[in-house]
């Protein structure tokens, strides 16, 4: 049998046949993800556009404000060194100027002494003592900065200034335009009326290039938490607008779009929230899952259809042959309904096939059964011949006056019965391929004794036979040789009337291929215990049971005293084919 380290899942037809349609779809795959893919990109990129646009428009009043207050600053710093030296003139132009944006609380010329007397408030002022003031003074560009309580208006203010210098270039101080945030957060739009397909504008807010917050949609103190927690407001500044994904200080998901205002002054920042929580997964999820059940589908199918068309019809193949194959012989209904003509061509051909099969072994199984008739039939034939010989020697052997010929004739008569109950045995044996010693041997002990014993010689025999199968070409001379071993041992074991001999015959199998056959009797003869070794043994039996050793490929070992003899003969048992085959044992040998 094959054996395989691949999962018998994978080796299945179905999901090979699926596995290979799946990779035709592969490529059809791959085109549609790649135009999924791009179509996401166009679709997002029109969605930041939106947003963007959003954002400017939500803050389109806060954000005309700015540039309109920068430019009114810019111009004021322009025309302030023509009215330096009048007071009331540089006092009338603030107010002019302030005029021209209600929003405005302030509208004023700082000197670099600090003494604000040039306003639209027609006071003096000495700010001599505002850090903010000092360092507008000190820095001498233009800025915009944010003061929570203003000097002048005692309010949080944005402050727009713009550097002053007359025409050699020589500083002469800065105008400047508080703006306050109330004002601005009463010409705001509410963040939350404003959307962008599924995303919310959840808050908006103005900062600088310092990333300062100018102005916001909340109250100032509030904006914080919809600030980008990991991405700060100086690292976010784009000078073509962006949008990028981040959590808030509060840690909400959130989507962030900035934009240029004044270009690298003033930038505006917005935060959206969704369903989806991020930008993108927005797109990714819908855009990818057509192609992707596409994919799946195509594997639906081309498993269904591996399945319905092949799979189960080989199944049902399977198990037919499997059931064949346990011994079943009975001819079994195939139900292959809406199977490929290929298929049912393969199923009838396996009928044939079996239908030859259940044939020829019907055929081999009546051959075989007039084989074993014929064997027994032999057998029995060869056990009633030597049965007649035996007897007819029974008829010369009581007409013998001499006791040698008397003693001959009788062990001629003990080893042909010998042999006739070893075909006894076969013919007995079913299947004629081997023997059981537990039922051969015993039989032969009993035939020896009760022809070789008597009132005047007594035996006591003990036996211990296992239940060995043993194949003819080892049963016959196994046989012959325990005849030879147990007449010898009957001759030579002392017997009288007042004390029985004593006879132990064992046949163990100490190891699964390995038998050892014992003869032990007591009392040993004198021409019995001289006989140390087989090599030794001069007499008829004894070399009769050193052919027997040799033909079963054996060894034998003799332990003779003054009060035992003891024979040992140790040899490996055949397996049962060679029974048919004759190949692990030579053939017998003439003797």
């Amino acid at each position: 049998m094959i054996t395989t380290v691949r999962s018998r899942l994978f080796s299945r037809l179905w999901v090979r046949l699926a596995t290979m349609l799946g990779l035709a779809l592969v490529p059809i795959a791959i085109v549609a993800f790649l135009q999924t893919s791009a179509l996401n990109t166009e679709v997002r990129s029109r969605a930041e556009s939106g947003m963007l646009g959003t954002t400017l428009r939500a803050a389109e009043i806060e954000t005309s404000l700015i540039r309109r207050a920068q430019g009114i600053v810019a111009s004021a710093a322009q025309a302030v060194p023509d009215v330096l030296d009048d007071a009331a003139a540089c006092s009338a132009l603030m107010r002019r100027l302030a005029t021209t944006e209600p929003a405005a609380s302030l509208v004023a010329f700082v000197p670099p002494t600090a003494i604000m007397s040039c306003s639209n408030k027609n006071e003096v002022f000495d700010l001599t003592a505002n850090p903010l003031v000092r360092g507008l003074l000190t820095s001498q560009v233009g800025q915009f900065t944010v003061n929570r309580h203003g000097p002048i208006s005692g309010t949080s203010i944005l402050g727009i200034s713009e550097p002053v210098v007359d025409a050699t270039g020589r500083y002469l101080g800065y105008v400047s335009m508080s703006l306050p945030h109330d004002a601005i957060a009463a010409m705001q739009v509410e963040a939350a009326d404003l959307d962008s397909g599924d995303y919310k504008l959840s808050a908006y807010w103005t900062f600088d290039k310092n990333g300062e917050i100018l102005t916001t949609s909340t109250a100032m103190d509030e904006i914080t938490q919809f600030l980008p927690k990991n991405r700060p407001l100086i690292a976010a500044m784009s000078q073509h607008g962006e949008v990028f994904l981040d959590a808030s200080a509060s840690g909400t998901p959130m989507t962030y779009a900035v934009v240029p205002i004044v270009e690298n002054e003033v930038y505006l920042m917005s935060s959206w929230t969704s369903a989806n929580n991020t930008f993108w997964e927005q797109f990714r999820g819908p855009a990818y899952l057509a192609p992707a059940m596409l994919l799946i589908a195509g594997l639906i199918v081309a498993s269904f259809a591996a399945e319905h068309l092949v799979a189960r019809h080989i199944r049902e193949l399977s198990r037919s042959i499997k059931r064949i194959a346990d011994g079943d012989r009975r001819l079994q209904r195939l139900t292959l309904n809406g199977a490929p003509v290929e298929i049912v061509e393969l199923a009838d051909a396996y009928r044939d096939m079996n239908m030859s099969i259940i044939h020829n072994e019907a055929q081999l199984e009546d051959a075989l059964h007039q084989k074993d008739v014929l064997l027994r039939e032999v057998h029995h034939r060869v056990k009633n011949n030597l049965q007649l010989i035996a007897s007819i020697m029974n008829l010369q052997l009581r007409r013998a006056h001499s006791a040698e010929t008397r003693s001959t004739l009788k062990g001629l008569q003990d080893r042909v019965l010998s042999l006739a109950t070893i075909h006894r045995g076969l013919y007995q044996t079913s299947g004629m391929a081997d023997v059981n010693a537990h039922e051969l041997l015993p039989d032969i002990i009993r035939q020896i004794i009760n022809l070789s014993t008597g009132r005047e010689k007594p035996f006591k025999v003990t036996t211990d036979i296992a239940s060995l199968r043993l194949v003819p070409d080892q049963a016959v001379p196994l046989s012959l040789l325990l005849t030879e071993a147990l007449t010898n041992a009957i001759k030579y074991a002392g017997a009288k009337l007042s004390e029985p001999g004593i006879i132990r015959i064992t046949l163990s199998s100490p190891e699964d291929e390995q038998a050892i056959l014992e003869i032990w009797n007591s009392k040993a003869g004198e021409e019995q215990a001289a006989q140390g070794t087989m090599d030794e043994a001069t007499g008829l039996g004894g070399q009769l049971i050193n052919a027997f050793v040799q033909q079963l490929g054996a060894t034998a070992e003799i332990d003779s005293t003054p009060t035992h003899h003891s024979l040992r003969v140790s040899f490996k048992v055949a397996p049962l084919t060679s029974g048919e085959h004759q190949k692990n044992f030579p053939a017998p040998r003439e003797v």
